[in-house]
């Protein structure tokens, strides 16, 4: 009986272990896009907007390398900046209008000399957003 309880327990933890993503879904790990809608800008002057991003549910979210990349329109004068888990949106808007984009978010893990480019549960996360450039 002993022997019994003993492999189960074993295969169990063996078959948990081999099961990488199954446990990233059980425990809700998930790339995530923080915020959902940004300022309005005006024409002619700074604008100024940070979008950040994180693991949710995830105990040391730094230990995950984020990757951004940004489809869409933008203002002339406008620039997009990546930094190391957030993206800024800078710059004098030159002309009025409504801009849309898309900002899509991966992240990847490197530990203990292990690389892992699917470490949560979904690939990506994906955001809409819309820039309204008022004259």
């Amino acid at each position: 009986m002993k022997s019994k309880t003993t492999f189960l327990l074993l295969f169990s933890f063996f078959t948990l272990m081999s099961c990488h993503e199954e446990l990233e879904c059980l425990f809700g790990l998930e790339p995530e896009i923080n915020e959902t809608s940004i300022a309005s800008a005006t024409l002619n002057e700074p604008y100024y907007q940070r979008i950040t991003a994180e693991v949710d549910n995830a105990v040391n979210d730094n230990s995950f390398d984020y990757f951004f990349e940004v489809i869409g329109d933008f203002p002339q004068g406008i620039d997009v900046v990546f930094l190391s888990r957030s993206l800024e949106i800078l710059g004098v808007p030159e002309e009025a209008g409504v801009f849309e984009f898309t900002v899509f978010l991966s992240v990847e893990r490197f530990e203990d000399g292990v690389y892992d480019s699917s470490p949560t549960c979904s690939d990506y996360a994906r955001t809409d957003f819309t820039l309204v450039v008022n004259e």
